[in-house]
């Protein structure tokens, strides 16, 4: 960023007032030209960067200045809302003992490596790599480069923008979801939680997690499976209302699960983690 405001500032200082320093008009003219093309690009980039980031200028920029050389811990996932009669359905987590939403973190593909070498991107420490873990977007970024990956990612190149994993691994696969009435499902974006940074006291880390959330949109078929599921009980899932995952599990004098904070975010599209 500061390049570009330098070389910008150059530019145009030349332009403005370079005629002295070159004599021979035709070549100032040539310079000038060029100056004003390398200023338009400039300006280019620089509103394209605004209208990808939009409100998440001002955590980049603190980020920048705050957490220059040091590395930010990002989670991106996207979140299924399934609502039946009063309740939502939560999935047992793979990496911790509590119940959250249906879904996961997002996966890039192979052909992002270079640009996550070239901002020396490295995965999360506290997840053990593995087939089901590998190319997470669960990464550690240094806070220079946050922008330049959140423009990535909602470039939307090179990455997973299918939202059908997730739900097959946690639902379809384990057999809680027959493949007959699930062969594909509808879905619709509901929102994203606020982009802000924050101090992760497990992490020990700055961190910024990103949620968008998916409301299921089933056929009747679909509808009908749900609500049979709802009927059952199983320790993989179970159906919350929405005062219990307020309360992180605890119902009636008792807490018999924990479920995630990020769970609020199913309802609450102001939610932000303590």
């Amino acid at each position: 960023m500061i390049i570009y405001i330098f070389t910008l500032t150059i530019l145009i200082t030349f332009v403005i007032w370079g005629k002295p320093l070159v004599p021979h008009e035709a070549t100032f003219d040539l310079l000038k030209d060029l100056s004003i093309v390398g200023i338009g690009a400039i300006l280019g980039i620089g509103i394209k960067t605004v209208l990808d980031l939009k409100d998440k200028l001002w955590v980049c920029a603190v980020a920048k200045l705050r957490y220059h050389d040091t590395y930010i811990r990002v989670s991106v996932a996207y979140l299924f809302k399934i609502y039946v009669d009063g309740k939502y359905l939560l999935v047992k987590g793979r990496n911790i003992e509590q119940l959250q939403p249906v879904g996961g973190v997002y996966k890039r593909l192979p052909e992002s490596s270079k640009l996550f070498n070239e901002l020396v991107i490295l995965d999360d420490k506290e997840i053990p790599i593995c087939d089901t873990s590998r190319h997470d977007l669960r990464i550690r970024v240094k806070g220079k480069n946050l922008h330049k990956f959140i423009s990535w990612f909602e470039s939307k190149q090179d990455r997973e923008i299918s939202h059908w994993r997730e739900f097959c691994e946690e639902l379809v696969q384990p057999g809680h979801l027959s493949i007959d009435n699930f062969p594909h499902i509808n879905y619709r974006y509901l929102h994203q939680n606020p982009f802000y940074l924050h101090w992760s006291p497990y992490y020990k880390c700055p961190e910024v997690l990103i949620h968008e959330v998916y409301e299921l949109i089933p056929n009747e078929k679909q509808l009908q499976e749900l609500k049979n599921l709802t009927a059952s009980s199983s320790t993989d899932y179970q159906w919350v209302d929405e005062d219990t995952i307020e309360r992180l599990g605890r119902s009636n004098g008792t807490k018999p699960f924990a479920v995630a904070e990020h769970a609020n975010t199913l309802f609450s599209k102001g939610f932000k983690v303590n």
